[in-house]
Protein backbone atom coordinates (compact mmCIF):
# COMPACT_ATOMS: atom_id res chain seq x y z
CA UNK A 1 0.00 0.00 0.00
CA UNK A 2 2.89 2.27 1.13
CA UNK A 3 4.65 1.80 -2.83
CA UNK A 4 1.32 2.52 -4.08
CA UNK A 5 0.58 5.78 -2.84
CA UNK A 6 4.72 6.49 -3.03
CA UNK A 7 4.25 5.93 -6.86
CA UNK A 8 1.03 8.25 -7.14
CA UNK A 9 3.07 10.79 -5.76
CA UNK A 10 5.87 10.52 -8.05
CA UNK A 11 3.49 10.44 -11.04
CA UNK A 12 1.59 13.74 -9.78
CA UNK A 13 4.92 15.40 -8.40
CA UNK A 14 6.08 14.86 -12.32
CA UNK A 15 2.41 16.13 -13.55
CA UNK A 16 3.59 19.34 -12.04
CA UNK A 17 6.64 19.38 -13.01
CA UNK A 18 6.19 18.96 -16.44
CA UNK A 19 3.43 21.57 -16.49
CA UNK A 20 6.16 23.84 -14.73
CA UNK A 21 8.15 23.26 -17.33
CA UNK A 22 5.64 24.74 -19.86
CA UNK A 23 5.16 28.21 -19.19
CA UNK A 24 8.77 28.43 -17.50
CA UNK A 25 10.88 31.35 -19.21
CA UNK A 26 13.65 29.93 -21.10
CA UNK A 27 16.75 29.60 -20.32
CA UNK A 28 19.17 32.64 -21.24
CA UNK A 29 22.87 32.52 -22.27
CA UNK A 30 23.57 36.67 -23.02
CA UNK A 31 23.95 38.73 -19.80
CA UNK A 32 21.63 40.73 -20.16
CA UNK A 33 17.94 40.00 -22.12
CA UNK A 34 14.27 41.13 -22.46
CA UNK A 35 10.79 39.85 -24.02
CA UNK A 36 8.25 42.20 -24.69
CA UNK A 37 4.15 42.13 -26.77
CA UNK A 38 5.47 44.85 -28.99
CA UNK A 39 1.16 45.76 -28.41
CA UNK A 40 1.50 46.60 -24.87
CA UNK A 41 4.87 46.73 -24.02
CA UNK A 42 3.71 43.81 -21.17
CA UNK A 43 7.54 41.93 -20.31
CA UNK A 44 6.92 38.71 -20.92
CA UNK A 45 10.27 36.81 -20.00
CA UNK A 46 13.65 38.48 -18.60
CA UNK A 47 17.32 38.35 -17.45
CA UNK A 48 18.59 41.25 -15.17
CA UNK A 49 16.80 44.14 -18.09
CA UNK A 50 17.42 46.64 -16.04
CA UNK A 51 21.27 45.66 -15.91
CA UNK A 52 23.43 48.65 -17.34
CA UNK A 53 24.66 47.57 -20.59
CA UNK A 54 27.25 49.09 -23.34
CA UNK A 55 24.80 49.15 -26.60
CA UNK A 56 27.15 49.39 -29.51
CA UNK A 57 25.77 49.68 -32.58
CA UNK A 58 22.04 48.97 -31.34
CA UNK A 59 22.41 52.91 -30.61
CA UNK A 60 21.41 53.14 -34.66
CA UNK A 61 17.78 52.17 -33.85
CA UNK A 62 17.18 55.47 -32.23
CA UNK A 63 19.60 57.88 -34.53
CA UNK A 64 17.68 55.86 -37.15
CA UNK A 65 13.81 56.88 -36.02
CA UNK A 66 14.97 60.80 -34.90
CA UNK A 67 16.13 60.69 -38.64
CA UNK A 68 13.22 59.44 -40.19
CA UNK A 69 10.65 61.81 -37.74
CA UNK A 70 13.07 64.84 -38.76
CA UNK A 71 13.30 64.61 -42.33
CA UNK A 72 12.16 63.20 -45.71
CA UNK A 73 13.35 60.11 -47.69
CA UNK A 74 14.06 62.21 -50.34
CA UNK A 75 16.39 65.33 -48.42
CA UNK A 76 19.94 65.61 -50.08
CA UNK A 77 22.84 65.22 -47.86
CA UNK A 78 26.31 66.16 -48.41
CA UNK A 79 29.31 64.33 -46.29
CA UNK A 80 30.68 66.31 -44.57
CA UNK A 81 35.09 66.84 -44.96
CA UNK A 82 35.67 65.26 -41.36
CA UNK A 83 33.44 62.37 -41.03
CA UNK A 84 34.93 59.88 -43.46
CA UNK A 85 38.60 60.58 -41.57
CA UNK A 86 36.84 60.19 -38.02
CA UNK A 87 35.19 56.69 -38.14
CA UNK A 88 36.20 53.63 -37.07
CA UNK A 89 34.51 50.32 -37.28
CA UNK A 90 32.47 49.35 -40.02
CA UNK A 91 31.59 51.82 -43.16
CA UNK A 92 30.81 52.50 -46.41
CA UNK A 93 33.48 54.39 -47.60
CA UNK A 94 31.75 57.69 -47.90
CA UNK A 95 33.62 60.42 -49.06
CA UNK A 96 34.30 64.31 -48.49
CA UNK A 97 31.41 66.43 -50.80
CA UNK A 98 29.82 62.89 -51.69
CA UNK A 99 25.92 63.51 -51.97
CA UNK A 100 23.51 60.74 -51.18
CA UNK A 101 20.04 60.87 -49.71
CA UNK A 102 18.37 60.40 -46.55
CA UNK A 103 16.98 56.95 -47.90
CA UNK A 104 20.89 55.49 -48.96
CA UNK A 105 22.25 56.74 -45.49
CA UNK A 106 19.25 55.44 -43.55
CA UNK A 107 19.69 51.54 -45.73
CA UNK A 108 23.50 51.55 -44.78
CA UNK A 109 22.98 52.99 -40.95
CA UNK A 110 20.77 50.00 -40.41
CA UNK A 111 21.63 46.83 -42.81
CA UNK A 112 25.55 46.87 -42.93
CA UNK A 113 25.68 49.28 -39.80
CA UNK A 114 28.07 52.25 -41.58
CA UNK A 115 29.30 54.34 -38.90
CA UNK A 116 29.92 57.14 -40.68
CA UNK A 117 26.39 57.27 -42.32
CA UNK A 118 25.74 57.68 -38.69
CA UNK A 119 27.52 60.57 -38.17
CA UNK A 120 26.77 62.47 -41.69
CA UNK A 121 22.93 61.54 -40.42
CA UNK A 122 23.58 63.03 -36.88
CA UNK A 123 25.42 66.41 -38.45
CA UNK A 124 22.99 67.49 -40.93
CA UNK A 125 19.90 66.86 -38.90
CA UNK A 126 21.36 68.29 -35.32
CA UNK A 127 24.28 71.01 -37.12
CA UNK A 128 27.02 68.76 -34.82
CA UNK A 129 27.09 65.45 -33.30
CA UNK A 130 26.68 66.98 -29.89
CA UNK A 131 23.01 68.86 -30.51
CA UNK A 132 22.24 66.01 -32.12
CA UNK A 133 22.75 63.14 -29.52
CA UNK A 134 21.34 65.98 -26.68
CA UNK A 135 17.74 65.01 -29.37
CA UNK A 136 18.82 61.34 -28.53
CA UNK A 137 18.73 61.09 -24.87
CA UNK A 138 15.46 63.92 -25.22
CA UNK A 139 14.20 61.41 -26.99
CA UNK A 140 15.23 58.41 -24.85
CA UNK A 141 13.37 60.09 -21.71
CA UNK A 142 10.19 61.19 -23.64
CA UNK A 143 9.78 57.55 -23.89
CA UNK A 144 10.25 56.15 -20.58
CA UNK A 145 14.10 55.06 -20.99
CA UNK A 146 15.42 56.59 -18.09
CA UNK A 147 18.57 54.15 -17.93
CA UNK A 148 20.11 55.53 -21.01
CA UNK A 149 22.34 58.12 -21.92
CA UNK A 150 24.57 58.16 -25.51
CA UNK A 151 27.29 60.17 -25.77
CA UNK A 152 27.43 59.78 -29.82
CA UNK A 153 25.13 58.70 -32.53
CA UNK A 154 26.84 55.09 -33.52
CA UNK A 155 27.50 52.99 -30.51
CA UNK A 156 31.27 52.90 -30.70
CA UNK A 157 32.55 52.64 -27.68
CA UNK A 158 32.12 55.23 -24.62
CA UNK A 159 31.97 54.21 -20.74
CA UNK A 160 29.43 56.81 -20.39
CA UNK A 161 27.31 55.65 -23.50
CA UNK A 162 25.02 52.77 -22.21
CA UNK A 163 21.21 51.71 -22.00
CA UNK A 164 19.46 48.60 -20.63
CA UNK A 165 17.89 45.43 -21.92
CA UNK A 166 14.62 47.37 -20.95
CA UNK A 167 14.93 50.47 -22.30
CA UNK A 168 16.29 49.45 -25.88
CA UNK A 169 13.00 47.48 -26.32
CA UNK A 170 10.89 50.88 -24.87
CA UNK A 171 12.82 52.36 -27.99
CA UNK A 172 12.21 49.77 -30.30
CA UNK A 173 8.73 49.38 -29.78
CA UNK A 174 8.25 52.94 -30.42
CA UNK A 175 10.73 52.99 -33.65
CA UNK A 176 8.56 49.52 -34.83
CA UNK A 177 5.15 51.77 -35.30
CA UNK A 178 7.02 53.55 -37.91
CA UNK A 179 6.22 52.38 -41.49
CA UNK A 180 9.33 53.59 -43.07
CA UNK A 181 11.78 52.11 -40.07
CA UNK A 182 9.78 49.07 -40.43
CA UNK A 183 10.20 48.71 -43.94
CA UNK A 184 13.65 49.54 -43.59
CA UNK A 185 14.91 46.63 -40.64
CA UNK A 186 12.79 43.75 -42.55
CA UNK A 187 15.12 44.54 -45.93
CA UNK A 188 17.72 42.01 -46.57
CA UNK A 189 19.43 43.69 -49.13
CA UNK A 190 20.05 47.49 -50.51
CA UNK A 191 21.73 49.32 -53.71
CA UNK A 192 23.18 52.38 -53.27
CA UNK A 193 23.87 53.76 -57.04
CA UNK A 194 26.43 55.66 -58.20
CA UNK A 195 26.75 58.81 -56.83
CA UNK A 196 28.78 61.97 -57.74
CA UNK A 197 32.11 60.44 -55.94
CA UNK A 198 31.71 56.65 -57.09
CA UNK A 199 31.60 55.15 -60.26
CA UNK A 200 30.19 52.01 -58.96
CA UNK A 201 26.93 50.85 -56.52
CA UNK A 202 27.29 50.12 -53.37
CA UNK A 203 25.60 46.65 -52.54
CA UNK A 204 24.93 45.76 -49.06
CA UNK A 205 22.98 42.98 -46.79
CA UNK A 206 21.51 42.60 -43.55
CA UNK A 207 24.02 41.31 -40.91
CA UNK A 208 20.79 40.48 -38.74
CA UNK A 209 20.55 36.28 -39.39
CA UNK A 210 17.22 36.13 -38.50
CA UNK A 211 16.12 37.85 -41.16
CA UNK A 212 19.27 36.88 -44.21
CA UNK A 213 21.42 33.35 -43.29
CA UNK A 214 23.80 32.36 -45.77
CA UNK A 215 26.03 31.14 -43.89
CA UNK A 216 26.25 27.40 -42.64
CA UNK A 217 26.28 28.35 -38.63
CA UNK A 218 24.15 26.67 -36.42
CA UNK A 219 22.63 27.08 -33.21
CA UNK A 220 21.14 24.86 -30.97
CA UNK A 221 17.57 24.82 -30.09
CA UNK A 222 14.73 22.58 -28.84
CA UNK A 223 17.25 19.74 -28.49
CA UNK A 224 18.44 20.26 -32.66
CA UNK A 225 20.98 22.29 -34.65
CA UNK A 226 19.30 24.79 -36.67
CA UNK A 227 19.71 27.60 -39.14
CA UNK A 228 19.94 31.07 -36.77
CA UNK A 229 17.14 32.32 -39.46
CA UNK A 230 14.19 32.53 -38.07
CA UNK A 231 10.63 32.38 -40.31
CA UNK A 232 8.37 34.71 -38.56
CA UNK A 233 11.51 37.46 -38.05
CA UNK A 234 10.41 41.05 -39.43
CA UNK A 235 13.82 42.71 -38.04
CA UNK A 236 15.78 44.70 -36.57
CA UNK A 237 19.18 45.40 -35.65
CA UNK A 238 22.65 43.62 -34.73
CA UNK A 239 25.75 45.09 -32.92
CA UNK A 240 29.37 44.09 -31.89
CA UNK A 241 32.22 45.67 -29.92
CA UNK A 242 34.53 43.98 -27.48
CA UNK A 243 32.92 45.81 -24.27
CA UNK A 244 29.26 45.07 -25.80
CA UNK A 245 29.67 41.65 -26.94
CA UNK A 246 27.40 40.38 -29.58
CA UNK A 247 23.97 42.18 -28.80
CA UNK A 248 20.87 41.67 -31.04
CA UNK A 249 17.21 43.40 -31.03
CA UNK A 250 14.70 41.75 -32.93
CA UNK A 251 10.91 41.43 -33.75
CA UNK A 252 8.62 38.41 -35.37
CA UNK A 253 5.29 38.29 -35.62
CA UNK A 254 3.00 35.59 -36.18
CA UNK A 255 -0.62 35.08 -35.60
CA UNK A 256 -1.11 38.67 -35.13
CA UNK A 257 0.68 38.64 -32.28
CA UNK A 258 4.41 40.55 -32.50
CA UNK A 259 6.92 40.59 -29.92
CA UNK A 260 10.66 41.93 -29.42
CA UNK A 261 13.68 40.93 -27.98
CA UNK A 262 16.71 42.12 -26.68
CA UNK A 263 19.67 40.27 -26.33
CA UNK A 264 22.72 41.85 -24.39
CA UNK A 265 26.62 40.80 -24.40
CA UNK A 266 26.21 37.51 -26.05
CA UNK A 267 29.15 35.52 -27.34
CA UNK A 268 29.40 34.33 -31.25
CA UNK A 269 25.98 33.04 -32.08
CA UNK A 270 24.26 32.96 -28.66
CA UNK A 271 21.94 36.08 -29.33
CA UNK A 272 20.42 34.30 -31.90
CA UNK A 273 20.14 31.02 -29.97
CA UNK A 274 18.66 33.43 -26.82
CA UNK A 275 15.89 35.02 -30.18
CA UNK A 276 15.14 31.39 -31.11
CA UNK A 277 13.71 30.67 -27.48
CA UNK A 278 12.57 33.56 -26.34
CA UNK A 279 10.00 34.06 -29.08
CA UNK A 280 9.43 30.56 -28.82
CA UNK A 281 8.20 30.50 -25.55
CA UNK A 282 6.74 34.07 -26.15
CA UNK A 283 4.50 32.16 -29.59
CA UNK A 284 3.84 28.83 -27.61
CA UNK A 285 2.88 30.20 -24.02
CA UNK A 286 1.06 33.50 -24.68
CA UNK A 287 -2.31 34.15 -27.11
CA UNK A 288 -3.24 37.58 -27.83
CA UNK A 289 -7.36 38.15 -26.63
CA UNK A 290 -10.21 40.31 -27.12
CA UNK A 291 -11.35 41.23 -23.72
CA UNK A 292 -14.36 42.75 -25.47
CA UNK A 293 -15.65 43.70 -28.61
CA UNK A 294 -16.17 47.22 -29.60
CA UNK A 295 -20.20 48.23 -28.98
CA UNK A 296 -20.56 45.42 -26.39
CA UNK A 297 -23.54 45.94 -24.01
CA UNK A 298 -22.05 45.93 -20.53
CA UNK A 299 -25.34 46.79 -18.03
CA UNK A 300 -27.99 49.20 -17.98
CA UNK A 301 -27.28 52.19 -15.17
CA UNK A 302 -30.06 53.96 -13.57
CA UNK A 303 -29.97 57.71 -12.93
CA UNK A 304 -30.32 58.70 -9.26
CA UNK A 305 -30.34 62.57 -9.13
CA UNK A 306 -33.97 62.71 -9.74
CA UNK A 307 -34.82 61.42 -12.92
CA UNK A 308 -35.29 57.50 -12.23
CA UNK A 309 -34.28 56.97 -15.50
CA UNK A 310 -32.25 54.22 -17.16
CA UNK A 311 -29.30 53.97 -19.53
CA UNK A 312 -27.30 51.38 -21.41
CA UNK A 313 -23.57 51.34 -21.44
CA UNK A 314 -21.78 49.81 -24.25
CA UNK A 315 -17.83 49.78 -25.16
CA UNK A 316 -16.18 52.13 -27.18
CA UNK A 317 -13.57 50.29 -28.55
CA UNK A 318 -11.96 46.57 -28.50
CA UNK A 319 -9.35 45.39 -25.94
CA UNK A 320 -6.84 42.83 -27.05
CA UNK A 321 -4.36 41.82 -24.84
CA UNK A 322 -1.22 38.86 -25.12
CA UNK A 323 -2.02 36.39 -21.74
CA UNK A 324 -0.23 33.84 -20.84
CA UNK A 325 -2.92 30.85 -21.84
CA UNK A 326 -3.15 29.38 -19.20
CA UNK A 327 -4.08 32.93 -17.19
CA UNK A 328 -7.13 33.55 -19.49
CA UNK A 329 -10.08 32.57 -16.88
CA UNK A 330 -8.31 34.60 -14.04
CA UNK A 331 -8.68 37.82 -15.73
CA UNK A 332 -11.06 39.65 -13.84
CA UNK A 333 -13.14 42.99 -14.94
CA UNK A 334 -14.37 46.10 -12.97
CA UNK A 335 -17.31 48.74 -13.94
CA UNK A 336 -16.76 52.32 -12.59
CA UNK A 337 -19.54 54.76 -13.87
CA UNK A 338 -18.94 58.36 -13.40
CA UNK A 339 -21.50 61.35 -12.18
CA UNK A 340 -24.19 61.31 -14.96
CA UNK A 341 -26.45 64.67 -15.51
CA UNK A 342 -28.98 64.59 -17.71
CA UNK A 343 -28.93 65.13 -21.01
CA UNK A 344 -26.10 63.12 -21.99
CA UNK A 345 -25.29 63.21 -26.30
CA UNK A 346 -24.91 59.81 -27.91
CA UNK A 347 -21.37 58.41 -27.53
CA UNK A 348 -20.68 60.29 -24.25
CA UNK A 349 -18.03 58.57 -22.37
CA UNK A 350 -20.14 57.88 -18.68
CA UNK A 351 -17.29 55.52 -17.29
CA UNK A 352 -15.15 52.56 -17.94
CA UNK A 353 -14.23 49.51 -17.46
CA UNK A 354 -11.24 47.73 -16.64
CA UNK A 355 -9.56 44.39 -16.76
CA UNK A 356 -7.00 43.33 -14.42
CA UNK A 357 -4.87 39.99 -13.83
CA UNK A 358 -3.30 39.41 -10.37
CA UNK A 359 -4.00 42.81 -9.13
CA UNK A 360 -2.17 44.57 -12.47
CA UNK A 361 -4.73 46.55 -14.89
CA UNK A 362 -4.34 44.35 -18.78
CA UNK A 363 -6.18 48.06 -19.78
CA UNK A 364 -9.37 50.17 -20.07
CA UNK A 365 -12.15 50.56 -22.45
CA UNK A 366 -14.32 53.73 -21.79
CA UNK A 367 -17.91 53.37 -21.64
CA UNK A 368 -20.61 55.05 -23.60
CA UNK A 369 -24.24 56.10 -24.07
CA UNK A 370 -25.50 54.43 -27.64
CA UNK A 371 -27.82 57.42 -27.90
CA UNK A 372 -29.31 60.74 -26.43
CA UNK A 373 -30.46 60.88 -23.03
CA UNK A 374 -32.26 63.66 -21.76
CA UNK A 375 -33.66 64.96 -18.14
CA UNK A 376 -37.44 64.29 -16.80
CA UNK A 377 -37.87 67.76 -16.83
CA UNK A 378 -36.87 67.85 -20.66
CA UNK A 379 -38.89 65.73 -21.47
CA UNK A 380 -41.73 67.07 -19.71
CA UNK A 381 -41.11 70.72 -21.19
CA UNK A 382 -40.42 68.38 -24.91
CA UNK A 383 -44.09 67.00 -24.15
CA UNK A 384 -45.79 70.48 -23.52
CA UNK A 385 -44.09 71.79 -26.66
CA UNK A 386 -45.31 68.97 -28.32
CA UNK A 387 -48.75 69.23 -27.03
CA UNK A 388 -48.81 72.78 -28.18
CA UNK A 389 -47.79 72.26 -31.82
CA UNK A 390 -50.12 68.81 -31.75
CA UNK A 391 -53.14 71.95 -31.11
CA UNK A 392 -51.80 74.08 -33.50
CA UNK A 393 -51.64 71.30 -36.11
CA UNK A 394 -55.25 70.07 -34.75
CA UNK A 395 -56.56 74.02 -35.51
CA UNK A 396 -54.39 74.25 -38.59
CA UNK A 397 -56.22 71.07 -39.43
CA UNK A 398 -59.38 71.96 -38.94
CA UNK A 399 -59.21 75.31 -40.41
CA UNK A 400 -57.88 73.88 -43.47
CA UNK A 401 -60.75 71.36 -43.45
CA UNK A 402 -63.26 74.08 -42.93
CA UNK A 403 -62.18 76.71 -45.90
CA UNK A 404 -61.89 73.31 -47.86
CA UNK A 405 -65.27 72.19 -46.91
CA UNK A 406 -66.93 75.76 -47.18
CA UNK A 407 -65.10 76.27 -50.78
CA UNK A 408 -66.81 72.83 -52.18
CA UNK A 409 -70.25 73.99 -50.55
CA UNK A 410 -69.86 77.42 -52.53
CA UNK A 411 -68.95 75.43 -55.48
CA UNK A 412 -71.99 73.59 -55.15
CA UNK A 413 -74.00 76.34 -54.05
CA UNK A 414 -72.72 78.38 -57.49
CA UNK A 415 -73.50 75.50 -59.65
CA UNK A 416 -76.61 74.93 -58.13
CA UNK A 417 -77.55 78.36 -59.15
CA UNK A 418 -76.29 78.28 -62.56
CA UNK A 419 -78.63 75.61 -63.09
CA UNK A 420 -81.71 77.22 -61.90
CA UNK A 421 -80.85 80.20 -64.09
CA UNK A 422 -80.82 77.66 -67.05
CA UNK A 423 -83.70 76.66 -66.55
CA UNK A 424 -85.71 79.42 -65.97
CA UNK A 425 -84.03 80.74 -69.33
CA UNK A 426 -85.16 77.89 -71.20
CA UNK A 427 -88.89 77.60 -70.04
CA UNK A 428 -88.74 81.69 -70.92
Amino acid sequence: MTKRILFYILIFSCFLTINYKAYASPAILSESAVLIDAESGTILAQKDADKKMYPASLTKIMTAILAIEMGELSDVITVDEDTPYEIEGSHIALEPGEILTLKDLLYALMLPSANDAASVIAKHYGGNLESFVKMMNAKAKELGAYNTNFTNPHGLHDDNHYTTAADLALITRYAMKNDIFRKIVATTKYEIQTTNKKDEPRYFTSLNKLIYNTSYNQIYVDGMYISPYYEYATGVKTGYTPQAGNCLVASAKKDGTELIAVMMKGVSLEMYQDAHNLFNYGFEEYVSTTLVGKNTFIRNVKIDNGDSKEISLITESDLTVLLAKNSIDDVKSNVYINDITLPIEANHVVGRIEYTLDGKVLGTVNLISPISVISLEQEKQNNIFLSMVKFLGYVILFAFVSILLLKIYNDIRIRLNRKKRRKKYTNV
